[in-house]
């Protein structure tokens, strides 16, 4: 669990090989720009709206995206079902007494919120444009969720309001796959590497082989680790080394190109900002069709459903407020923001030491507190220095993980974590906080030890979106966050804070500036 707070460097141009010149004329990068690529099938402009979840892109926003002949898309997970007379989306409520009859409720109300959202960024769209929607592999339901609304958004006349379905956070499986096809939407797996493209390839798409291009509409790569959210990064990879993309990226294509797949568009995600930065890999034949995907600046607009507090918090983020971090239940590396919420989690983490249940020569120095069994807990004389010093400071309530160690947090905090067992709704497919498993044949459980050391992330994504005191919630956030407050697109000439709309955002991305 342990990792650097600034385990990844967040500077967009250290890869120099790839940066043009600042200063140089820009015509011909507008230019490429202003040329189409084949996205899903159609012919758009090469941006893409990055899918964040729990409401973060709705209807009204991936539909501005899509009518200025973009590709506008939705967050599957958590989509609203609905709005107060605030203009904030109204959460999921639950009367089931069990995680079992939540976890089904969740899944009709993902249902009927992902169906309303579609309907609003289709009639947004006007036939423009295209319309994607964002699953994650990890998230609880995501194949049940993904057929529903997919039955609920189909034409009178044939085809669906959505022109494909995009998912990360684990590779698609066949399911998943056929369940596009026979809805006649495509397919677009988010990958991290070109081994993670092969494994796919053989195993989900194996049965389309040569045929690719029936189900996969265009290919995420989100492997640089400075996207928000949820990382690519593996347990063969070091936080501390991000890679330069343009080989990745270059490897895959490769890939691609001995599959059949020469036209199918890759969508670069992580890092962009300045289209400026990305010029050698226009019309480019190592890297080929090429699209953009825009997460963090697509926050700031003003069709975001974000809150204003959230808007200028990003506009306040120095370089370095965003961390790289594994307190994910998923189990993946995400990226947010380092308020007070993430800081407690470093924090938390480091209150760590081994144990056991009985003493023995090195684990000689009993442990009680709340909670603690009448046999006491055992560690060694050095860490028992450390818990001293921590009980002191008031985190007397020891916890137990599923690795065989013991962290130390307050009474309150430790009756928050329960909490968060005994409210879950199964929102994962497996969880490493509530030790929640959709799977019945393992009767809904992981079988571990729920870890202390997660946070909740349907209810800190959840109070962002609601604008509960940011500095508690999960904010994930792109590493170049920071830029937004040193790019002067985002200040009037009075020095004011200006939010574009989509329109406005689209127009400056193919200045280059």
């Amino acid at each position: 669990m342990s990792i650097s707070q600034n385990a990844v460097e967040s500077n967009p141009n250290k890869f120099s090989s790839q940066i043009q010149n600042k200063n140089e004329n820009f015509a011909d990068l507008r230019e490429e720009l202003a040329k189409p690529v084949i996205i899903d099938g159609l012919s758009v402009l090469p941006f893409v709206q990055g899918g964040k979840g729990v409401g973060a892109t709705n209807g009204k926003n991936a539909g501005a995206w899509a009518a200025e002949n973009a590709s506008g898309t939705l967050a599957a997970i958590g989509a609203a079902i609905g709005y107060g007379e605030d203009g904030r989306e109204l959460s999921y409520t639950y009367s089931g007494r069990s995680r079992r009859k939540r976890h089904e409720e969740m899944i009709d109300l993902s249902i009927q919120g992902c169906i309303l959202q579609a309907q609003t960024a289709y009639n947004i769209a006007a036939g423009n444009g295209c319309i994607r929607i964002n699953f994650l592999k990890m998230a609880g339901g995501s194949m049940r969720i993904m057929r529903g609304m997919l039955a609920g958004t189909r034409l009178p006349g044939g085809g669906n309001m959505i022109n494909a379905v995009t998912m990360g956070a684990g590779l698609p499986a066949e399911e998943d796959a056929q369940i596009c096809v026979d809805e006649g939407v495509f397919l677009d797996p988010i990958i991290s590497s070109a081994m993670a493209l092969k494994v796919l390839l053989n195993r989900t798409f194996r049965k389309w082989s040569g045929r690719y291009q029936e189900v996969i509409g265009a290919v995420g790569y989100e492997g640089r680790w400075l996207e928000g959210g949820h990382n690519g990064l593996t347990i063969r990879e070091d936080p501390n080394e991000p890679k330069d993309p343009y080989e990745r990226v270059k490897a895959i294509r490769s890939i691609m190109n001995n599959n059949g797949m020469e036209d199918i568009a890759i969508i670069m995600a992580g890092g962009v900002w300045y289209m400026r930065d990305w010029q050698n890999w226009l019309d480019n034949p190592e890297i080929g069709p090429i699209a953009f995907q825009i997460g963090t600046r697509d926050l700031l607009t003003r069709e975001s459903p974000v809150v204003d507090e959230w808007k200028h918090l990003l506009l306040s983020m120095k370089k370095g407020d965003v961390a790289l971090n594994k307190f994910s239940p998923t189990g993946f590396f995400s990226s947010a923001y380092k308020n007070t919420m993430i800081r407690e989690l470093f924090e938390r983490s480091a209150r760590q030491v081994d144990f056991a249940m009985a003493p023995d020569d090195n684990m000689s120095e009993r442990i009680d507190g709340p909670g603690v069994p009448a046999k006491g807990y055992w560690v060694s004389q050095q860490d028992k220095k450390k818990v001293g010093g921590w009980i002191n400071q008031g985190f007397n309530t020891p916890l137990r993980t599923p690795d065989g160690t013991l962290i130390f947090v307050s009474p309150q905090k430790a009756r928050e974590i329960k909490s968060h067992k005994t409210d879950c709704v199964g929102c994962l497919v497996t969880c490493n906080l509530s030790a929640w498993s959709q799977n019945p044949d393992v009767k809904y459980t992981t079988g571990r030890l729920p870890d202390p050391r997660v946070h909740c992330i349907r209810k800190g994504l959840l109070g962002a979106i609601q604008g509960d005191d940011l500095d508690h919630q999960l904010i994930f956030a792109g590493h170049n966050a920071y830029m937004a407050g040193e790019d002067p697109f985002y200040r009037t000439e009075n020095d004011d804070v200006f939010i574009p709309t989509v329109r406005q955002l689209i127009a400056r991305l193919m200045t280059g500036n």
